[in-house]
């Protein structure tokens, strides 16, 4: 974030000595990052999350709907918007996707039972992030190195500490 600051002012040729235009130090900006703690209370609330995204499946795939997001986009998005303004933006985009709807409505309903779980207190946010953490990982990190022990293996077979 710092660096596209700091290149859009370059960019824009911007004095950065005018008092006008504060820029914001990389420290300083990743500062205010480390200050931002997870909480429960920003969970939203799981039944209603869950209705929208039914509802937002309910109507994505519906023929009528189906036939003006083709032919008439701008109104669709209208409908959309309309309709799911209480729907983030985030999840109206993975569902979105036609090629990967299927897998990305797997990995929302995960998402929401998840949430609710911490919402119950049955775990903790952090051991939540954990999870997740670690199910990105071995979806898109570990592959790259042959798996994860074989990850583990490189790097104490290069003197590294585990």
């Amino acid at each position: 974030m710092y660096r596209q600051q700091r290149e859009a002012a370059n960019n824009l040729k911007l004095n950065t000595n005018d008092p006008n235009v504060s820029l914001v130090s990389e420290a300083e900006a990743n500062q205010e990052g480390m200050d931002r703690k997870m909480s429960v209370d920003a969970i939203p609330d799981i039944t209603l999350l869950s209705s929208l995204v039914v509802d937002f499946i309910e109507f994505y795939n519906d023929p009528s709907v189906t036939q003006i997001r083709k032919l008439e986009h701008g109104r669709y998005l209208n409908m959309l918007f309309d309709k799911f303004e209480k729907l983030p933006a985030s999840m109206i985009k993975l569902l979105s996707d036609e090629e990967e709807q299927v897998q990305n409505l797997q990995k929302i309903i995960t998402m929401l039972e998840t949430l609710s779980k911490v919402k119950d207190g049955k775990i903790t946010l952090q051991s939540a992030h954990d999870e997740f953490t670690e199910k990105q990982n071995e979806d898109y990190f570990y592959p790259a190195f042959g798996g994860k022990d074989k990850l583990i293996q490189d790097i104490k077979d290069k003197g590294g500490d585990i």
